[in-house]
């Protein structure tokens, strides 16, 4: 898989994860929720004041689709790839575990199945 080039790409990819959480099959949105509870590092964007948070293992291959999520996370690969395009590394934020917490529970996805502590890259304005 090659990874994202810029952040035109990023964007789509979150669109199509987003997509996954709404509109695609069962066994695609168990895949999408699956992901969101063993990723450790999301971006998150604010829109106009909602928060969306999309796993660092999904945004980060070049047109990515749910049906190739295999289980096995790849943080290690996409980190530094996103970091360089964003310009800086993901960040502890408990103020934003809270508001992932929330996003959990707008997405019908178990608190106490996300694990503790996550890190983030958060734009605004976009």
């Amino acid at each position: 898989m090659n990874f994202v080039q810029d952040k035109e790409e990023i964007f789509d990819n979150v669109e199509s994860f987003l997509e996954g959480l709404e509109m695609n099959s069962e066994q695609e949105r168990k895949k999408t929720i699956q992901l969101i509870k063993k990723s450790k590092t999301f971006l998150v964007i604010d829109i106009d004041d909602v928060l969306v948070f999309a796993p660092s293992t999904f945004i980060g291959y070049k047109n990515y689709l749910i049906e190739n999520f295999s289980g096995k996370l790849m943080e290690h690969e996409t980190n530094p790839i996103l970091t360089q395009l964003f310009g800086s590394t993901p960040k502890i934020d408990k103020t934003l575990d809270e508001q992932f917490l929330n996003f959990c529970d707008e997405i019908e996805v178990n608190r106490n199945d996300v694990g503790l502590s996550r890190d983030y890259w958060i734009l605004k304005n976009i």
